[in-house]
């Protein structure tokens, strides 16, 4: 008989290997009053078995980091007070208790079309998780869930009647059979619950892990699982959750739904990649923000599902790195890194510290991800100047083509070139490169009669602002005029000139980006 190969065969071979159960072995010949006797003695002879393993005796090359087990019957109900979930970027706060407990989440699977690239208004099927009760529709990613080593913790988990598909989940935090996957395997409408006992501290991800197990987590059922070490971690002023992934997607169709694609899928080619599930999670309104002098600690899996990771913080570093978000106190952090590896289905955690008011942007290094695919992040920092850290003593020229439906020569000495009258501004394709400085505004200087209303249009592929004050092509100083805020791709901003007078401006990120509006009185 020829040997049996292919791809079906190895994934039923995964299955397999992952619903198998331990203990498996058949004893229907035994009376039921035997089996439960037999049951009872190989419970006591495994809590035993497991007590000694999580002891260090000698002979073993390393001290045990597990930590000391109270028994789950003494194990108080954590207080109802404690939160232990929350949606990214938000963190959960860790309990403020030093003693294990019970706790328990309750989770439910949706299914249904959401918005992955919305600034070109696409969508697509996602499947995810949210805390059973919320009104959230999209739940990609799941929530972050918190506990502390030691605790035991009740999980629950409802597919929703609605639902067309068996679901479960797979936690990587979690020690017992494929993560509590078999267990937890549910068909629509059904519900099931699993008990665990949380031994390592660190960032874990959790994830679907029935049936096409890659179509699951493409699709979005993933999130993240934090679990705080007994030894609490340096303190911070922030915490944010931040989970990349990608997404293999053709053409969006005329109504603007892209469907899997599943040999983009084989190919391991995404055509997205995103932080927290779509492109915008972390731009605009939905920066993260902090101040001059704060710490904040990013808690970060890559959900994958096929590719690393190279977290980066463009204009800052990393002032403190747990790599593989291994967090245990014996764990000393990487300090001062300017890019991390966080392998597909691993984790990290990073702390940035705010020095000088700017906004960093984060990023997956593999570039392409972040300026052709959505990977991107922003961290605004607010708060004074500090000359002892960065300053510059450069001037920069606007110097640009003017469109007026003719062509202009471009300002070859270094002056602003004459307004055109328009009330429409574009901020072009590339505007984000130094080196189209001359028409990252298009058309860079306009002139308005009082009481008009102009209009910019991010047509680039990165967020911009359009911020009234002075730049020297380096940094910016704002006279509070006039800011948009981020503007993502796609996005425009208004803003009626009541004033006469000269209104310079730059973009925020990117201040050798400037352009003028002149008002003149009507």
């Amino acid at each position: 008989m020829p040997e049996r190969t292919g791809p079906m065969l190895r994934r039923r071979e995964v299955m397999s290997a992952l619903v198998i159960g331990a203990g498996a072995a058949a004893c229907s010949a035994m009376s039921s009053e035997e089996r439960s006797a037999a049951d009872a003695m190989a419970s006591e002879e495994a809590a035993a078995t497991t007590l000694a393993a999580l002891t260090w005796t000698p002979g073993h090359e390393l001290p045990s980091i597990h930590p000391e087990l109270v028994p789950r019957a003494s194990l108080p109900v954590a207080d109802s007070s404690e939160r232990h979930t929350a949606y990214a970027p938000e963190m959960p706060p860790a309990a403020a208790r030093t003693e294990p407990a019970v706790f328990d989440v309750d989770l439910e699977v949706l299914e249904g079309v959401c918005p992955l690239d919305p600034a070109n208004d696409v969508s697509t099927m996602m499947w995810g998780y949210r805390v059973a009760g919320d009104d959230v529709v999209c739940g990609s990613p799941g929530p972050v869930l918190r506990g502390r080593v030691g605790d035991v913790a009740r999980i629950r988990l409802t597919n929703l009647a609605g639902n067309s598909m068996a679901h479960n989940i797979d936690f990587h935090a979690v020690t017992g059979q494929g993560g509590g996957a078999e267990a937890l395997t549910v068909l629509p409408g059904e519900a099931a619950t699993i008990e665990v006992r949380l031994l390592y501290p660190g960032a874990f991800m959790y994830h679907c892990a029935f049936g096409d197990v890659p179509e699951h987590i493409v699709r979005g059922m993933y999130g993240m699982f934090v679990v705080d070490p007994e030894t609490p971690m340096p303190h911070t002023d922030h915490e944010w959750a931040v989970m990349q992934s990608e997404w293999y997607v053709g053409e969006p169709d005329g109504d603007g739904i892209a469907e899997l694609d599943r040999d983009a899928l084989m190919a391991e080619d995404p055509r997205y990649v995103t932080f927290n599930g779509r492109t915008d999670a972390l731009t605009g309104d939905n920066a993260l923000r902090m101040e001059v002098g704060q710490r904040a600690r990013i808690h970060m899996v890559n959900e994958g599902l096929n590719l690393d990771s190279n977290f980066h913080p463009i204009g800052s570093h990393w002032d403190a790195v747990w790599p593989e978000a291994a967090t245990h106190e014996v764990n000393t952090p990487i300090r001062g890194s300017q890019s991390t590896l966080v392998v597909a289905g691993g984790g990290t955690v990073v702390d940035l510290v705010g020095l000088v008011p700017s906004t960093v942007i984060l990023v997956d290094h593999a570039l392409v991800r972040t300026f052709y695919k959505g990977a991107l992040g922003m961290v605004v920092i607010e708060g004074r100047d500090n000359a002892e850290l960065f300053t510059s003593t450069a001037a920069a020229a606007i110097g640009a083509t003017a469109t007026t439906g003719a062509t202009e020569a471009p300002a070859t000495d270094g002056a602003t070139p004459d307004p055109v009258a328009t009330d429409t501004v574009s901020i072009p394709d590339g505007a984000f490169d130094p080196q189209n400085s001359d028409r990252a505004y298009d058309p860079p200087a306009i002139v308005v009669p009082v009481g008009t209303t102009v209009t910019w249009t991010n047509d680039d592929v990165l967020p911009h602002t359009v911020t009234t004050g002075s730049s020297d092509g380096r940094a910016g100083d704002p006279d509070g005029r006039v800011d948009s805020g981020d503007m993502a791709p796609g996005d425009t901003f208004a803003f009626t000139f009541d004033e006469a007078g000269e209104y310079p401006y730059y973009c925020t990120p990117h201040p050798w980006m400037q352009g003028l509006v002149v008002v003149e009185e009507a």
